[in-house]
């Protein structure tokens, strides 16, 4: 995940969110708190299969991906 911020120039970091509240709302908050307007997202469900959320917050489009393979800057 470094490598991708890394790729990204002005991209902002933050912790994990709750889970069992709502998704939607905690990505739109961070990303107020934060002044931004583009998300990325990722999402791990029973430690197995990975998404990747793409967002224009808080009114834009979203996408998700699934994550089959990761291959990192160091290979």
């Amino acid at each position: 995940m470094n490598d991708l911020r890394d790729l990204l120039p002005h991209s902002k970091k933050d912790s994990k969110l709750d889970t069992k509240s709502e998704l939607g709302i905690g990505v739109n908050e961070t990303c107020e708190m934060k002044n931004c307007n583009g998300t990325i997202f990722f999402e791990a469900r029973k430690r197995k299969d990975l998404y990747m959320w793409m967002a224009k917050t808080p009114n834009g489009p979203s996408c998700k991906f699934h994550v089959e393979n990761i291959h990192t800057n160091s290979r």
